[in-house]
Parts: structure tokens; sequence; C-alpha cells
């Protein structure tokens, strides 16, 4: 069977340097490629990682409530990186006030 059109952009889409991540699908199927790009099973990436395979089958299928922590991990592990891109203008003076922590509770 052949790809159909939308599979061939998806393929090039993800041999480019950069990929927009606009959704779990599109992150999990990231993932999916260069786990298998490497050559890698489930299995394998769950022993580097310490995640279970059923985490990595559930982010490959694209689950909308994975936690951040562990994809960050898993994606540090396969060689991705994600880089944001933000469309307001934030000054300095204030990303370096929102990368100090609060000290008070969250909520207050």
């Amino acid at each position: 069977m052949f790809p159909s059109g939308y599979e061939r952009e998806q393929e090039r889409a993800v041999q480019e340097s950069g990929v927009f991540i606009g959704s779990m699908v599109t992150l999990g199927n990231l993932v999916r490629a260069a786990r298998l790009a490497q050559s890698l099973t489930r299995d394998d990436v769950a022993n580097a990682t310490g995640l279970s395979p059923k985490f990595i089958t559930h982010l490959e299928a694209g689950k909308p409530t994975a936690q951040i922590g562990k994809v960050l991990h898993l994606l540090a592990e396969l060689g991705i990186t994600l880089h944001a891109q933000v469309s307001v203008d934030i000054p300095p003076a204030l990303a370096t006030k929102a990368m100090h922590r609060r000290r008070t509770s969250h909520g207050s």
C-alpha cells in the first residue's frame, strides 16, 4: 500500500529539523518516528528512561493527559528538544520576574 498525500506530507514534516507540535497526536507521531529511526522498541526506551511501555504507547497514541515531566524526560532520551515561540512581547524584566518562584501556595 502506498502512502497517501497526507502521510507523505507528515513524513516530510518529521524529516525537517523543525516540526510544529499543535497536538498530542502530532507529538506522539514525532516520538514514535524518532524511536523507530533509532531502531528502538518501546521496551528499549522504557528500560532507558524508567517509564513504562504502556506510558510510551499512550504517548505515541496522542494521549492528551500525559504528564509533562515524563514527556520531557522521554523526549530528552530520544534526542528531541522543544522550542517555544511566543506571539506576544515579554519584556526582559518580566521574564526574569516570572523565573522566580512564588513564596505563596498555588491559588493565593
